[in-house]
Formats: C-alpha cells, sequence, structure tokens
C-alpha cells in the first residue's frame, strides 16, 4: 500500500483536524485565564466582603497599621478643633490677657491633641472602638450590597463609619474634658464611605460574585482540564499555555486590585483627607487576593519553567544538557532552589512567603518537578540498555 500524501508535505505537519483543537485548547485557556481574576475576586467577596467575623479581624489590622493609625489621628483632630464650641470653650479658659493669642494656644494644642490620638490609637481599648465602628459600617455595607430595600430607605443608601466614639474618647484624653460629648457635634467623625446613588455596577458585580464564588473556581480548572485533554500530541505545549496564562492574569490582576481600590474610593468618598488612610485599608482588606495572586504566579513561574526546561526545543535542550551535571546532583538539584526559597521566606519581599500554605505548595510543587527533571536527564544521559 503506498502513501498517497503529496512528497512536500513533511510527515509530522499538523492537520487541520491538529489545528482547530489547538485553536479550541487556546481560546478555553485564554476563558480560563479570565475566569481566574473573578475567581479570585469571587473568594474576596465572599470571605472578607460578606463575613463579618474576617471584617472584624481585618479592621483590628488595618487600625494597627501606624500609617493608619497616623492618619486617623490627624483626622479626629481636625473634627475636634474644627468644632466652633471647642474653640470658644478654649477662649474661654484663657486669662483675659491670654485671649487675644486664643489661635495660636489654640494650634499649640493641636499638635498635642493629634500626638496624643496616635498614642492612643495604640491601646487596645480605643482600637476596639474603631474596629466597632467598622463592624457596623460592614453590616450596613452588606445590607446595602444585598438592596435590603428598607435599609437603603432608612439610611438614604448610605454607609457611615462612625468614629464618634474614638473622637470623644481622644478628646477626654487630650484635654478637652468630661464635657467633650456636648461641645463636639453629633456628626462629627462620621465618614461617609458607600453611597448608594453612586454603587451602581458595583452592587450588582458584588451580589453575582458572592453567589458564584464555588462555581467560578469549578469552571476555571473544568475549562484548563478540557484544553489539557482536548491537546492531544500537544499536551506539554497546552500545558505551557496554561502556566502562561495563569501568569498573565495574575498580573493583571494586580492592576486590577490597584484600580479597583482607587475607583471606590475616589467615587463614593467625597473627605478627600481621609482617602490615603482608606487606600492603606483597602490593601490590607484585600491582602487575600494578594495572597492568592501571588500564590498562583509562583505556581505557574515554576511549572512555566519546568515545563520549558524539560521541552524538545534547541535552547531548552541546550540549556538542560549544560546544566545535567548539576540537576543529576541531589545536593545542587534540590539545595539550591531550596536556600532560595529559605532566603525569600526569613527576608519576606511579599506576605505570602510568611503564610505556611502557599509556601508548602511551593515546596511540594517544586520538589515534584525537580525530581522529573532529575530523571528525565538521567534517562538522555544513561539511557537504558537494549535487549
Amino acid at each position: 500500500m503506498t502513501n498517497d500524501a503529496p512528497a512536500d508535505v513533511p510527515a509530522d505537519a499538523p492537520s487541520g483536524r491538529s489545528i482547530g483543537r489547538q485553536i479550541a485548547a487556546g481560546l478555553i485557556i485564554a476563558a480560563g485565564s479570565l475566569l481566574i481574576i473573578l475567581s479570585v475576586l469571587a473568594i474576596w467577596v465572599h470571605t472578607v466582603v460578606y463575613d463579618t467575623p474576617t471584617w472584624r479581624a481585618t479592621s483590628k489590622t488595618v487600625i494597627q497599621d501606624p500609617g493608619v493609625q497616623k492618619e486617623v489621628a490627624q483626622y479626629v483632630t481636625e473634627q475636634i478643633y474644627t468644632s466652633p464650641k471647642v474653640q470658644a470653650n478654649i477662649t474661654s479658659a484663657l486669662p483675659p490677657a491670654l485671649k487675644p493669642f486664643s489661635p495660636e494656644v489654640t494650634n499649640g494644642l493641636r499638635q498635642v491633641t493629634q500626638a496624643a490620638a496616635a498614642r492612643l490609637l495604640q491601646r487596645p481599648r480605643v482600637q476596639d472602638l474603631f474596629v466597632a465602628a467598622s463592624t457596623r459600617a460592614h453590616s450596613d455595607m452588606v445590607k446595602l450590597l444585598d438592596n435590603n430595600g428598607n435599609y437603603v430607605t432608612s439610611t438614604n443608601g448610605k454607609v457611615v463609619l462612625d468614629l464618634r466614639s474614638v473622637l470623644i474618647d481622644v478628646a477626654d484624653n487630650a484635654g478637652v474634658g468630661t464635657q467633650a460629648e456636648s461641645l463636639i457635634p453629633a456628626n462629627s467623625g462620621q465618614i461617609t464611605v458607600v453611597d448608594s446613588n453612586q454603587l451602581g455596577t458595583i452592587q450588582t458585580v458584588a451580589h453575582v460574585l458572592n453567589i458564584m464564588v464555588i462555581w467560578l473556581p469549578l469552571l476555571t480548572i473544568a475549562l484548563f482540564a478540557l484544553a489539557v485533554w482536548l491537546a492531544r500530541g500537544f499536551r506539554r505545549r497546552a500545558l505551557l499555555w496554561s502556566a502562561i496564562g495563569i501568569l498573565v492574569a495574575t498580573i493583571v490582576l494586580i492592576f486590577v486590585r490597584r484600580e479597583l481600590g482607587q475607583l471606590i474610593i475616589n467615587n463614593q468618598v467625597n473627605d478627600v483627607t481621609v482617602r490615603p488612610a482608606l487606600i492603606t485599608a483597602w490593601y490590607i482588606g484585600t491582602n487575600v487576593i494578594g495572597t492568592i495572586n501571588w500564590t498562583l504566579f509562583f505556581v505557574a513561574a515554576i511549572l512555566a519553567v519546568g515545563l520549558w526546561l524539560s521541552g524538545e526545543g534547541k535552547l531548552s535542550t541546550r540549556v538542560r544538557t549544560r546544566l545535567a551535571p548539576w540537576i543529576a546532583n541531589p545536593y545542587y538539584a534540590f539545595g539550591a532552589p531550596a536556600l532560595l526559597l529559605l532566603i525569600l521566606v526569613v527576608w519576606g519581599p511579599l506576605p505570602i512567603f510568611h503564610k505556611i500554605v502557599p509556601v508548602l505548595i511551593i515546596i511540594v510543587l517544586s520538589a515534584v518537578g525537580i525530581e522529573a527533571l532529575r530523571r528525565q536527564v538521567a534517562a538522555e544521559h544513561h539511557p537504558a540498555p537494549t535487549g
């Protein structure tokens, strides 16, 4: 029987059906990469935005941050001394000869109060006041995100972080006196953090992501599995595409996290003086996004490097051959990556290196990949004898 294929067509040339599978696998991997972003956001919405205990713990972490303490101390001080009654009380307490210097005395007291506020915000009792206010605001925010009609009607659709209790405590301890509560207006220390009139699409997206928190990760995994299954004859390449897709998704998610925080805070918070503190709080509150994202990044990077290094390309083969003596030696093959990981854990350039689960995932994946590469190198340089 003769081969009817044209002489100028290589025997290993991909058929139309193979090209179709490659295109389909590529599109599915692209869709899976996009769903990674939505899956991570869904996990954050479900585990932080809609979960009160996690929000309370996050609020505690937020107020323990020195940068946030500094911003809150400045905000509280400004709220105290913008009260006309406080100004009048200071002036009335001065001797007649010093009354003309009331503005200078007030500025001096303002600095003393801000320093006292910064110290007080380091105390657990005052931090608990902040956490309680934040937890109440969180409860209101969940009602708003769930589109609770009664809540929207009773509050005009606003979520307010009420720091008045912190403000009064600081004023009492900074010399304003026990009459601080009567001197400071009732609406002082109230920060509108969410306004339903400006919430728009965010409300719908958050609600959908919370509902889809289980299905989005499952669908993401299913898409990558389907792409690899379709890639009969080019599975290594499909796995490499998957790793690259995950890497791209994690890089995009870094920008999404930053821009989403800027968008929400700039659109929802009118008081520009508190925005720096809220930006810091945003990054602390979205720490779960960062942890998952960087874990995926390192896993994908390890997978991509391993797949490329074990591939059949000229450059990867040349590099693998050059590294063969070190790869074959377990002390070098496992010791060098272990030393690098130890340095990263001690140095801690990223938060994930201080978390047990991501570090364990990196260790296991690296160990499995290194051992597979060692076996491949051993087979290439010491092939089994033929019978």
